[in-house]
């Protein structure tokens, strides 16, 4: 199984997040606009949608 990590020191945390945008299963959220995403563990397949869509280079799928 895999799954979405995000690295909180890369994150600009934009207002609209690309890659949350580009999740198909809504697994990535953010608490409020311009704040990190979160990945939401039952949610993530780990597809990699997220991993293309974000500008920063912040997210990586990893093996669980």
């Amino acid at each position: 199984m895999q799954q979405a990590v995000v690295n909180v020191d890369k994150c600009s945390a934009h207002d609209k997040c690309p890659a949350r945008e580009a999740c198909p299963t809504k697994a990535l959220f953010q608490m409020d606009p311009g704040e990190v995403v979160v990945v939401n563990g039952a949610l993530c397949r780990g597809c990699g949608n997220c991993v293309a869509a974000c500008p920063d280079r912040a997210i990586k799928v990893r093996s669980l």
